[in-house]
C-alpha cells in the first residue's frame, strides 16, 4: 500500500500543493487510490519527486526537468548526457546573463555619474522632472 500526498510530501520535503501540481501535469503518477479515492505514491515516485527537487535547485526548467526524467527511465547511462547536455545550457544562459547584467550595472555607473544626477539643468520651470529622461535600457 503506498502513501498519501501529505506522507510524501513531507518525506521529500514538498508542498503537498506542489506534489498535486507535478501529479496533475506528470512528472509524477499515483500508483493507486486509497477507498476514499486519494492518491497513493510508492517508492519510486517518491525517488522522481526528490530527482525532481534537486533538478529544480541546479535550476532547470520542469520542461527541462520533464526531459530529464524520460532519460532517467533509461538508466544512468542515458541520465548522464542528457544532463551534461542541459548544465551545459544552463551554464551558457547565466554567462550570458552576467554579461548582459554587468553591461547594464555599467551603463547605470555612467548614467549616475553624469550631469542628469547633479541636479543642474535638469529640470525647466513648468515641466515634470526631466531627471529620468536619459536612462539606459537594460
Amino acid at each position: 500500500m503506498g502513501i498519501t500526498v501529505k506522507q510524501i510530501a513531507e518525506r521529500v520535503q514538498l508542498p503537498s500543493r506542489t506534489v498535486r501540481y507535478y501529479d496533475r501535469i506528470g512528472l509524477v503518477c499515483a500508483n493507486e487510490r486509497s477507498g476514499a479515492g486519494y492518491r497513493l505514491y510508492g517508492t519510486e515516485e517518491e525517488g522522481r519527486l526528490l530527482f525532481v527537487r534537486s533538478a529544480k535547485r541546479l535550476g532547470f526548467s520542469l520542461d527541462e526537468i520533464r526531459e530529464l526524467l524520460a532519460a532517467a527511465e533509461g538508466g544512468c547511462d542515458a541520465t548522464v548526457p542528457a544532463l551534461h547536455r542541459l548544465l551545459e545550457q544552463k551554464v551558457d544562459e547565466i554567462d550570458a546573463k552576467i554579461a548582459e547584467l554587468t553591461l547594464f550595472r555599467d551603463r547605470l555607473t555612467t548614467y549616475r555619474s553624469g550631469k542628469r544626477l547633479s541636479g543642474i539643468g535638469c529640470c525647466s520651470h513648468g515641466t515634470f522632472c526631466g531627471c529620468l529622461d536619459d536612462v539606459p535600457e537594460p
